[in-house]
């Protein structure tokens, strides 16, 4: 199945209770490690869009415990799903995020 979703990062809101609902504790630190509060916003948008693109692939009700995190390279990929491939992408105000489940 193919998951996708797209986020207007205008109505991006970086309140903390948003952020830690959405974000898990591994992708807090990736974000906490961004320097710019543009940074910030870009990082949370596409990680929503990619939540939101992981359940529309699995119907997996406990989509938000994924973490999606970035290889070596700045690729991301989600922790303990290599069954999932992901792309994340940002554009023109947007963020957009495909999954793949094979």
């Amino acid at each position: 199945m193919l998951g996708i979703d797209i986020v207007d990062i205008n109505r991006i809101d970086t309140q903390k209770t948003i952020i830690s609902h959405v974000l898990t504790e591994l992708e807090m630190k990736e974000y906490c490690a961004k320097h710019t509060q543009k940074q910030k916003i870009l990082y949370f948008a596409g990680r929503f869009a990619a939540k939101e693109a992981i359940f529309k692939a699995t119907q997996d009700k406990d989509y938000l415990t994924y973490s999606i995190l970035n290889d070596s390279t700045g690729k991301p990929y989600i922790k303990d799903h290599p069954d999932l491939e992901i792309s994340i992408s940002h554009d023109a105000g947007i963020a957009i995020a495909i999954v793949k489940n094979t």
